[in-house]
């Protein structure tokens, strides 16, 4: 499995990466709306630090993945997924997505 597939495989079976990028996605409006208005950031902009954000998200919890699975390039994507499912990794994912909190203290 790779990122692109665990990003798939998280979005289509978890609100997980949803929620992320709600929370990031808010916390971007916010700081653009404390820039001064002709240094605002377009939408197109917002969404491009969205998709930074994820990705690097996706990487991190797939570097943990892949230690925990033990995997090589040549590990079947059933089991990463069998792993997944047994360690209900997505819940804990979901459940800590929506407990973190993004942006300046």
């Amino acid at each position: 499995m790779n990122k692109n597939e665990l990003l798939e495989y998280i979005d289509n079976n978890s609100s997980a990466i949803t929620i992320f990028k709600d929370k990031v996605r808010t916390e971007q409006e916010a700081k653009n709306k404390k820039r001064q208005p002709a240094k605002r950031w377009n939408e197109a902009k917002i969404e491009r630090i969205v998709d930074k954000y994820t990705d690097d998200f996706i990487g991190n919890v797939y570097d943990k993945l892949y230690k925990a699975v033990k995997a090589n390039r040549n590990t079947p994507i059933q089991e990463w997924i069998a792993f997944i499912e047994t360690n209900e990794i997505l819940d804990d994912l979901e459940e800590n997505v929506s407990m973190m909190e993004i942006g300046e203290e």
